[in-house]
């Protein structure tokens, strides 16, 4: 690729949302509001501005919010979305989608730096995905730099949750990183054979309040198992 070509990839990617790529198949599942008790959005400015009261009243419990990417992008609507969400009564979360060629505290540092102390009720998330980064990077070195951004995260006391699609979690966390909470993205189907936390089915949902399609995850427990996960005590690495 041509070194220009690198920049404009490098600006589409920034705003797009949370994507788990092509996961072996093309079916869309929606997490079924009939099983699962805990519903919620992932977003970027990729969406767009959200009435987030409408979102709320949809039923949805809780949103994470993009915050950066690499070692200096961040998310223009971070900020907002984040403020908007806690006013209309969600729980809140952020992610940071990581970069396989970027050092690790250098992603720390960028993520921490958006957050500037503000509260969150989920962990912070780190996106790990093959789809948009240099697969050229040798599994050892991602993998370092990896530990070093949840080292750098957890030596200034955040909880971590690593969001990955099958293909991640069997390169990257399987046997390594199973200790941490997971976001398991699988379009096909729920994933029976790896144990989640958070699912997400589908980047085609459909909300009140939001006019594009977007991202719809669930929470593996009941709502009081809820309730103890977004405690500062069960945010703890098990």
């Amino acid at each position: 690729m041509k070194p220009w070509a690198h920049h404009i990839a490098a600006l589409i990617l920034a705003f797009l949302p949370v994507a788990c790529g092509n996961d072996g198949g093309t079916k869309e599942v929606y997490p079924d509001r009939k099983r699962f008790e805990i519903i919620g959005i992932d977003i970027s400015a990729h969406n767009g501005d959200i009435d987030f009261k409408s979102v709320a009243a949809d039923g949805i419990s809780f949103v994470i919010i993009k915050a950066t990417e690499g070692g200096t992008f961040k998310d223009k609507k971070f900020v907002d979305n984040l403020r908007e969400a806690r006013e209309a009564g969600l729980k809140v979360g952020a992610y940071h989608f990581f970069r396989f060629d970027t050092p690790g505290y250098m992603q720390g540092l960028n993520f921490l730096n958006s957050l500037q102390g503000r509260r969150l009720d989920l962990p912070l998330a780190i996106d790990i995905e093959e789809w948009a980064n240099p697969n050229s990077q040798p599994t050892p070195i991602v993998l370092n730099r990896l530990s070093e951004m949840i080292d750098h995260l957890e030596s200034h006391g955040h909880r971590v949750m690593l969001y990955t699609n099958k293909n991640g979690f069997s390169r990257f966390v399987r046997s390594r990183l199973e200790g941490y909470p997971l976001w398991i993205c699988s379009l096909v189907d729920e994933p029976e054979d790896i144990g989640w936390t958070l699912w997400q089915g589908t980047h085609n949902g459909r909300i009140n309040g939001i006019d594009h399609p977007v991202d719809i995850n669930a929470f593996s427990g009941t709502r009081t198992e809820w309730e103890e996960f977004i405690s500062s005590k069960a945010l703890q690495k098990q």
